[in-house]
């Protein structure tokens, strides 16, 4: 959704940054198999997740305690300062990349 959006959003003057506690060669591999071009950061430890209170227990079955992230999106006007956050309740659902595309827009 967010790669979709990727190229229409930097041509209005936007960047997307993805941040993940997969590892650095489990992004790659994905970005690699996708063709993501936007940034993936890794956050194995879950340093800026838990900043952003984007910390997520039990997502993964067989480590009831594992720490994964909540899908979220903070759109950033153009001083960098943040316009808006989409933090959805159903972690399984993600915009669109026309509705990513609307809320940049409303940003600048």
């Amino acid at each position: 959704m967010a790669q979709s959006a990727y190229d229409e959003i930097r041509k209005a003057g936007g960047e997307i940054v993805a941040i993940s506690n997969d590892s650095v060669e489990s992004l790659k591999e994905g970005a690699d198999k996708s063709g993501v071009k936007f940034t993936l950061l890794s956050d194995p430890k879950a340093v800026v997740i838990r900043i952003y209170h984007l910390e997520h227990k039990g997502l993964n079955v067989r480590e009831p305690e594992a720490t994964g992230a909540r899908p979220a999106v903070f759109f950033l006007n153009a001083d960098h300062t943040v316009a808006s956050v989409y933090q959805p309740e159903d972690i399984r659902y993600h915009l669109s990349a026309e509705e990513i595309i609307a809320r940049f827009k409303q940003t600048r």
